[in-house]
């Protein structure tokens, strides 16, 4: 008998020892689901932001070299100091409007790079931000062009 009046309070320990344990575990295991859906979140943004971007570019090459035309107006239209015409898809504000996610047109510009051989170089550059706050992400893409005199 005397064993058993020794042991009255193990249990009592064991379980509260069990039950921190298992707290901090869930703990750890939340901000672990945080964080992957958190990444999730700006993948996808940034996926979305670099295929809009890249959208952008080739909207203003569509425009450099239209298809009923036989010459390019790229040394016409890229000025680096002149603020680029918007895309169709956008609105007054840069703001993409077939887009479901908070995009918006920061920067679209064209300028000269240089001249080698004979052969005029162009770089057209977009940046595009989606998502707000915490969450947004920022993509450029650039597009280089070269035209012969």
């Amino acid at each position: 008998m005397s064993r058993s009046k020794y042991q009255q309070g193990s249990l009592l320990i064991v379980v509260i020892f069990v039950l921190v344990v298992m707290g901090f575990l869930a703990t750890h295991l939340s901000r672990i689901q945080w964080s992957n859906t958190d990444s999730h979140a700006k993948e996808l943004l940034g996926t979305q932001a670099w295929l809009l971007a890249q959208s952008v570019n080739e909207d203003v090459l569509t425009r450099f070299y239209p298809l009923d035309s036989a010459s390019s107006a790229v040394k016409a239209n890229c000025k680096p100091k002149d603020k680029m015409a918007l895309p169709d898809f956008t609105d007054g504000d840069g703001k993409f409007t077939e887009v479901t996610m908070n995009c918006q047109l920061k920067e679209t510009s064209c300028g000269g790079v240089g001249k080698l051989d004979g052969i005029f170089y162009y770089k057209l550059t977009a940046r595009v931000v989606c998502g707000s706050g915490k969450s947004a992400v920022e993509r450029s893409e650039e597009i280089w062009v070269r035209e012969s005199e």
